[in-house]
């Protein structure tokens, strides 16, 4: 394939779930059925309606403009690739201090990797960022060759992390009992509330320590500023999950004076089968100390032990200089699955390095 190989049938358009056609839809899927064998083979493979649904509900996220772009090779008629960005509406409230930012992701077929393929979509993300006063990009890749790429374009490795998966047929349960049992030994005063709705009159109290909890993860070097959650954003992220079918599972500890002081968060999406998705957890500063992480942990493994059946692989994804929450990771078994990078440079230097090449 080497061999007849043309840049010049590379063709870059955007790729809107919202109008595509019959036939862009097709070699989408055929692309992505090669993704997946590159990268998960093994994990549930979604099917092409569930995959559209999703698509188009996602390029409507009330918090950011997404933006995609499908790499064909108009010789062969095919998908390779798919580029995807996005930027901090100007309606969130996570604007002003992330206004400079530009996010993206590029995955391309392993045999036309290291062609300029790469490269060229830059240039259009490049073009982007330049025309909406961006200064920032970040990227992220747990791949060799996307590690590899960062790396070219001179991109910092601003934050390592790790995905982390856990076999619940391989958990402890009698230490999960145990922690369980600990939490309100330790804090008899202390209320466990679950729900999948968020119940109205603590939105707003639970906001504050969403986005408490949100910007208490490890971030590097990454030029980022606080995730801002109200109590308007964290009913529309609600409403999505719906629209998808997800089931989003919420446990919070209350203290006596009302006072939420820790969370923890699972999402179940019935596409990805036996895989359920561990989210944030998070306690107050001023409550550590107590074994709350732990018996938030515990009372959530519990339940989805007894609430989805089908479920055997909690999935969840951490800094590597996150310590408190590896530490509880590890002890209830997780195991690194991949190693991924977040990459980050400067608008001015990705134009350097474009004039270079």
């Amino acid at each position: 394939m080497s061999n007849q190989f043309d840049i010049k049938n590379i063709e870059i358009k955007q790729f809107d779930p919202i109008t595509l056609t019959e036939e862009d839809w097709k070699l989408y899927h055929e692309f992505r059925k090669t993704r997946h064998e590159e990268v998960n083979p093994d994990d549930p493979y979604t099917d092409n309606e569930t995959t559209e649904k999703n698509m188009k509900i996602a390029m409507k996220h009330p918090e950011a403009d997404i933006f995609l772009l499908s790499i064909i090779d108009s010789a062969k008629s095919k998908q390779i690739g798919l580029v995807n960005y996005l930027v901090i509406k100007k309606t969130s409230a996570s604007y002003e201090g992330n206004k400079h930012l530009v996010q993206f992701d590029m995955s391309i077929l392993a045999p036309y990797r290291r062609k300029g393929i790469g490269t060229m979509a830059l240039k259009l993300i490049y073009d982007f960022a330049i025309d909406h006063n961006k200064t920032t990009l970040i990227s992220g890749s747990d791949e060799v060759d996307g590690k590899k790429f960062l790396e070219i374009i001179g991109a910092q490795t601003a934050l390592t992390g790790v995905e982390n998966r856990l076999n619940l047929e391989e958990v402890d349960w009698e230490m999960i009992s145990k922690w369980e049992k600990e939490g309100p030994e330790r804090s008899p005063k202390t209320k466990l509330q679950p729900f999948y709705t968020l119940p109205e009159d603590i939105i707003e109290q639970y906001s504050k320590i969403y986005t408490e909890t949100t910007n208490q993860q490890p971030l590097g070097d990454l030029d980022v500023n606080d995730i801002i959650f109200t109590p308007e954003s964290l009913r529309k992220m609600e409403k999505r999950h719906k629209e998808l079918g997800r089931k989003h599972l919420t446990y919070i500890t209350v203290e006596p004076d009302g006072e939420i002081s820790g969370l923890t968060e699972m999402i179940y999406r019935p596409e990805r089968k036996y895989i359920i998705e561990q989210l944030l957890t998070g306690v107050k500063e001023k409550y550590r100390g107590r074994g709350l992480g732990k018996w938030l942990k515990a009372v959530m493994l519990l339940r989805v032990k007894d609430e989805f059946p089908d479920v055997n692989i909690v999935v969840t994804g951490n800094a590597t200089t996150n310590a408190p929450m590896l530490s509880i990771n590890d002890r209830l078994g997780f195991k690194v699955h991949k190693e991924g990078i977040s990459g980050q440079l400067t608008v001015v230097n990705l134009g350097k390095y474009l004039e270079s090449k």
